[in-house]
């Protein structure tokens, strides 16, 4: 097998794991509520990526700014984008969830353009970050905007989505301002950490996995050991490797995966209003990495 089979296998192993997280939320909350699916999915991950120290000499981080950073990372990047998700994913369907958080690129252009130095927008760029939030406006509808006078539900569980979506942005900022540390040591770091602050939710939440639906405990098992986990290292293993630009394909691959998971298996409904908001968050997307091209690797 060539280095680029190799690449594309994993790009499509990383789209498979991703894309079918939000229909394992699904099953999930089935038996577990959205804190305490967050608690054991980030527990799982600690654990495996845990094992993964006895291979690798790297040494733990020295600076108080590392530690802080990582801190951060594991609140932002996990404990809260996990939640928000699992909670909103109690109103609406996986699939519309997978788009929703398609938008995580665009947040991350937005917030690189006032926190990095080089992440300053181009018009070009500007123009592609209009298109995806079209689509995000699209995605909502006028149905869920209209229950500012009434019930809420809809919306703030559409926004809780789109909160996760903007904690994983964050979190990716974050890390390209954060001191050096190897990508292995940070993942597992984070994921301690993260672990270590949703302990509170973790320990009450063990009695209910002996009694949980075995699809919500095999759900739960696969989105901690395999969905958060292993997704983890391959990633590090292929931006290492193919380079952040072709890794970013996964941004278009993610969403198609995740709707077209909710129809086979859940038989959910997608309007063709929710396949253009997807076309426009994907060309959104598709527009600032174009431009972005030189510098994406």
């Amino acid at each position: 097998m060539t280095a680029k089979s190799s690449w594309w296998l994993v790009l499509a192993a990383l789209t498979v794991m991703w894309g079918s997280s939000y229909l394992l939320v699904e099953f999930a909350l089935l038996g577990f509520a959205p804190s305490q699916l967050a608690a054991i999915r980030i527990s799982l991950a600690a654990a495996v990526l845990g094992a993964f120290l006895l291979f690798t000499r790297d040494s733990l981080p020295r600076s108080r700014r590392s530690w802080a950073y990582l801190t951060a990372i594991a609140v932002i990047g996990n404990c809260l984008p996990f939640t928000l998700i699992a909670w909103g994913q109690q109103q609406v369907e996986s699939g519309l969830a997978g788009i929703l958080v398609a938008v995580t690129p665009l947040c991350v252009l937005a917030l690189g353009h006032i926190f990095l130095p080089e992440g300053r927008l181009k018009p070009s760029q500007m123009l592609g970050f209009a298109v995806g939030f079209a689509g995000v406006v699209m995605l909502m509808g006028p149905e869920s905007l209209s229950a500012l006078g009434g019930d809420l539900t809809q919306l703030l569980s559409q926004l809780a989505i789109l909160g996760g979506a903007f904690c994983y942005a964050l979190a990716t900022v974050l890390t390209a301002r954060m001191p050096a540390v190897k990508p292995l040591m940070a993942s597992v770091i984070v994921m301690w950490i993260a672990a270590a602050l949703m302990l509170p939710i973790t320990l009450p939440a063990v009695p209910q996995l002996m009694s949980a639906p075995m699809a919500a405990l095999l759900a739960v098992l696969l989105l901690g050991i395999i969905g958060t986990a292993l997704t983890s290292i391959l990633y590090f293993w292929l931006v290492a490797r193919a380079g952040a630009r072709f890794t970013s394909l996964f941004n278009y691959l993610v969403p198609m995966w995740a709707v077209s998971l909710g129809i086979v298996v859940l038989n959910e409904q997608v309007s063709l209003a929710s396949f253009a908001a997807l076309a426009l968050i994907i060309s959104g997307v598709l527009l600032t990495q174009m431009q972005s091209g030189k510098t994406a690797d």
